[in-house]
């Protein structure tokens, strides 16, 4: 659930979130079923730097075929300017069993107030998750961003995430992106399910560079 907003001016890269169900960053290996819909409010902030503070509103839906499909919208400043920006994604699992799923996905970028915030980007990705017990899963993959997703040029690289269920409603989960760009992060957490909604809270240790560092806090619901 990492933020949208790419390159504010004067900001390092915020790399977009994905608009589609994910751990904190990293897409999970969930896929809502046919006229399942998951709506989701982001909060992104980094302690000490409140002006460093941005929403992203998001919608998700079940196609069927394990496909869903979402859309984020993003760039949301509390202060100062925003950069308002669409993500479109599309997300496939075309290999579940008992203890192994394969995912993959696609997501564009689009500035909604034109070129001059920047240019369309995309981002792929595909990881294959391994679930040895009823409570515990891990997911790795790789991952591909065009020019202006998570940086100025094209990046790539490797992701991982580990969930594990605490309780009944109670869930320890962290993910990583590697490299260090907008989506370098390594952010652990917990989430918390009541019936039809879900509540998450991490921290993000950006890659390389601690003043990246930043909270998150997401409120979901299922319908």
């Amino acid at each position: 659930m990492l933020l949208t907003g790419l390159a504010l001016a004067g900001c390092a890269f915020i790399a977009p979130a994905a608009a589609q169900q994910t751990l904190f960053n990293v897409p999970s290996a969930d896929v809502l079923p046919a006229g399942k819909l998951y709506l989701e409010e982001d909060n992104f902030w980094r302690p000490g730097r409140l002006e460093d503070t941005y929403v992203t509103l998001r919608a998700v839906a079940g196609l069927g075929s394990a496909i869903e499909a979402g859309v984020n919208v993003g760039g949301l400043a509390a202060q100062g300017r925003s950069a308002p920006a669409a993500i479109l994604a599309v997300k496939w699992q075309p290999v579940h069993a008992s203890r192994w799923a394969v995912t993959t996905g696609i997501s564009g970028q689009f500035f909604l107030r034109g070129s001059r915030e920047g240019s369309p980007s995309a981002h792929a990705y595909a990881h294959a998750a391994w679930t040895p017990g009823e409570k515990t899963r891990f997911t790795g993959g790789v991952w591909y961003a065009t020019s202006g997703y998570a940086d100025a040029g094209v990046t790539k690289g490797v992701l991982g995430g580990i969930e594990q269920r605490l309780s009944s409603t109670l869930l320890f989960q962290a993910d990583w992106y590697s490299g260090r760009n907008g989506l370098g992060t390594f952010t652990p957490g917990f989430s918390w399910t009541i019936e039809q909604w879900v509540v998450y809270a991490g921290y993000s240790v950006k890659n390389g560079d601690s003043n990246g560092n930043a909270v998150l806090v997401e409120l979901g619901r299922y319908w």
